[in-house]
């Protein structure tokens, strides 16, 4: 019986370490599904968790600010997502890797029925790839302002962000 109960703790220790890890991926392609999945589920501080921006080497206090930023990185993409009615489905393409860096077409369908083809580009870190959007963890307000709002929209994004604090 005690065999039985170390084993089960066992087997449940690590499937709550497996699942626990949702950062990069084994391909540019994984980490892309990853992320799009987390974004289409709604999971917006894990989408800022699964990038390079979060997942690259960095100095304590790199770390602090990286920590400090997600709450408002995950407000301003949920803000965005709402403007197009968030994700309902997405496709991932062809994927072209160039030594560390990595581009992976995907085509995405929101809410509100419109149907977007992009290129998500991707770095290298160890053996994982990570969403790549620069190498620097800067203002919320500018960090995910490549979601292709228009300029009207992220004023009013940028504004709802700002009332809320």
């Amino acid at each position: 019986m005690k065999k039985l109960v170390i084993v089960l703790a066992v087997i449940a220790m690590a499937f709550a370490m497996s699942s626990c890890k949702k950062n990069g991926g084994a391909t540019p392609t994984d980490a892309t599904k990853s992320y799009y999945e987390m974004l289409k589920k709604e999971d917006f501080k894990g989408a800022v968790k699964s990038t390079y921006k979060y997942n690259k080497e960095m100095t304590a206090d790199e770390k602090k600010k990286a920590e400090e930023t997600v709450d408002a990185l995950a407000e301003k993409i949920s803000t965005a997502m709402s403007f197009t009615g968030g994700i309902k489905d997405f496709t991932v393409g062809e994927e072209a890797i160039d030594g560390e860096m990595a581009t992976v077409k995907v085509k995405v369908t929101y809410g509100k029925g419109e149907e977007k083809e992009e290129e998500q580009q991707l770095k290298k870190i160890g053996d994982k790839w990570f969403i790549y959007d620069g190498d620097e963890v800067v203002n919320p307000n500018d960090a995910f302002g490549d979601i292709n709002l228009d300029d009207e929209s992220e004023e009013v994004a940028d504004e709802k962000i700002a009332d809320e604090e």
